[in-house]
């Protein structure tokens, strides 16, 4: 039954990110670079720390890798067809001096577990950016269909993560499905407003 999560898991992040792609392809949702910068570093250190705290198991954090993989050809699209304008904000600088403080607390201590549960307050903030551009635009400027399939992946995904009790992949999943729900919902807001 976990294997079949997993693959379900897969499946869906494949669409999400390929339809996302395509979005952002035709002009049809403009999502802020400097998001997707964040996300990539967040994921990619959330993920480093996962694998060295979980000694590899990729099958119940299914979700960190698919994220890593999703977000790293979403960048690409918005690199090659969005907005390529990068202004962090000051809380965007700040959340790459987290990463560097998080590398650096990692290196010394030596401690996976906790860097990782750093890296998801940090990959948290990273929604930030998408949540502000949505109330400075006052419209709906994402992607339903791409937030959707993100939300059915991580609910999909608590599965294998709670299958084999394993903590970090839990809490990867958790916070996903809350800070998408809390994007989805914001969409939702201005899209019925309109």
């Amino acid at each position: 039954m976990k294997d079949l999560f997993v693959a379900l898991v897969g499946v869906v992040m494949t669409i999400f990110t390929a339809r996302y792609a395509y979005q952002i392809w035709r002009r049809e949702i403009s999502p802020t670079l400097s998001t997707w910068i964040t996300f990539m570093s967040g994921i990619g250190l959330s993920l480093a720390t996962y694998m060295f705290a979980a000694k590899w198991d990729i099958r119940s954090g299914i979700l960190n890798t698919m994220d890593f993989i999703a977000v790293a050809v979403i960048l690409f699209a918005v690199l090659k067809w969005g907005k390529n304008e990068v202004r962090f904000k000051p809380f965007e600088k700040w959340y790459l001096v987290g990463i560097t403080f998080i590398i650096i607390f990692g290196i010394f201590t030596g401690d996976a577990w906790n860097s990782n549960i750093l890296t998801q307050v940090l990959i948290s903030v990273g929604y930030l950016p998408t949540a502000h551009n949505l109330l400075k635009e006052k419209r709906n400027v994402e992607s339903f269909s791409g937030w959707g399939c993100a939300l059915i992946a991580a609910l999909l995904a608590l599965y294998p993560a709670i299958k084999e009790g394993n903590g970090l992949a839990v809490a990867y999943t958790i916070r996903t499905i809350f800070f998408v729900g809390v994007i989805i919902s914001l969409m939702m807001y201005y899209k019925n407003r309109q």
